[in-house]
């Protein structure tokens, strides 16, 4: 979703001043913190509008707990005497992401949101968002900054290496579930 959001009066100026010093290099200005603050509760519905359209497996956080020998073992009853495989790893960490993608929406698959603001003199940014859910603490924003738009936003997120955003980057890429591995002592 790319439309323009419009921000109530009261905190246009603010929104000015972020845009000014975001159009001078900052990604994080001061004033940006009230319009998060309003976006996570009066916001809200306009922040999480394209729900679901773009989800971002936590490729970092999957990986440091299953993506091992031990867990292709016992996921695929693999005998200790017999050798773990990259077809093995391959299977194993497929299998868990596709758990990730059907089962999930906690930290290991935030879903991804923007809002994008209008200066009065006609400027724009766009914030990027993970929205995490915490169990019965419910969703927790987390704040990625200032960005030219959606699209710069969800491509450098998936550049990072942590994320892998999905539909927009479509399946793992086997290479990418092997450089995650957990090497073998």
């Amino acid at each position: 979703m790319t439309a323009i959001n419009k921000l109530p009066e009261f905190l246009q100026a603010d929104c000015d001043k972020v845009l000014a010093a975001f159009n001078k290099g900052n990604t994080t200005p001061k004033n940006l913190e009230k319009i998060k603050e309003w976006l996570e509760v009066d916001g809200w519905d306009d922040l999480i509008a394209d729900l679901g359209e773009q989800m971002a497996i936590n490729l970092a956080d999957l990986s440091q707990f299953d993506f091992n020998d031990q867990q292709a073992r016992d996921s695929q009853d693999i005998p200790d005497d017999l050798p773990v495989t990259d077809e093995d790893r391959i299977r194993c960490g497929r299998n868990k992401i596709d758990s990730v993608l059907s089962e999930y929406d906690d930290c290991l698959l935030p879903s991804l949101h923007t809002y994008t603001l209008k200066a009065s003199d006609g400027s724009t940014a766009t914030i990027g968002c993970l929205v995490e859910i915490h169990g019965q603490s419910g969703p927790v924003c987390e704040w990625q900054g200032l960005w030219t738009s959606r699209e710069e936003f969800l491509n450098s997120l998936g550049k990072g290496g942590k994320y892998w955003v999905t539909p927009l980057m479509g399946d793992v890429p086997n290479e990418v579930i092997l450089s995650l591995w957990e090497k073998p002592i």
